[in-house]
């Protein structure tokens, strides 16, 4: 299933975790199947405050109901990456590295679309991606921290 991207890289965030690769691997990398709710929906999907989210499939590709919305989560173990994509345009992948302090943490956001009107996503539906992807990377780094008392920090950029 290894996929070196899905389609045209949006933005980029990175964040240290000072833990080992294969500790924030069995977190980040792990997708639970069925009904979730809470800590135990997988952080690639984010915070869904009390909404449940049903997922199913497995082991390398799952579908997940999010809010009425269909969600395809991904995960390669062998390359380090967990990623959803999502309505035509969006992907966000965490991207796991070995890192001198512990592991390095990318997230990344694509755009999916084709065609003419994937020039106007940056413009459109994607103008927040930036944004957004910082954001998912800040949360995932506290969740890390808060569960599981690693350090962890933002890189600038």
């Amino acid at each position: 299933m290894t996929q070196r991207s899905p389609g045209r890289l949006l933005s980029e965030h990175a964040g240290i975790v000072e833990a080992p690769l294969d500790e924030v691997r069995d977190v980040l990398l792990t997708v639970p199947t069925g009904r979730l709710r809470g800590a135990d929906i997988p952080l690639v999907i984010g915070l869904q405050g009390s909404q449940g989210v049903i997922i199913s499939g497995g082991p390398g590709t799952f579908t997940a109901q999010v809010a009425g919305v269909t969600l395809t989560v991904d995960v390669d173990r062998e390359a380090d990456w967990v990623q959803a994509r999502g309505q035509w345009w969006w992907c966000g992948r965490f991207q796991l590295e070995e890192h001198p302090e512990g592991t390095l943490v990318r997230q990344q956001t694509y755009n999916l679309a084709t065609g003419p009107i994937a020039r106007l996503v940056p413009f459109t539906v994607g103008r927040g991606n930036r944004t957004n992807g910082r954001r998912a990377l800040t949360r995932v780094l506290a969740v890390l921290t808060e569960d599981h008392g690693w350090q962890t920090r933002l890189l600038p950029g």
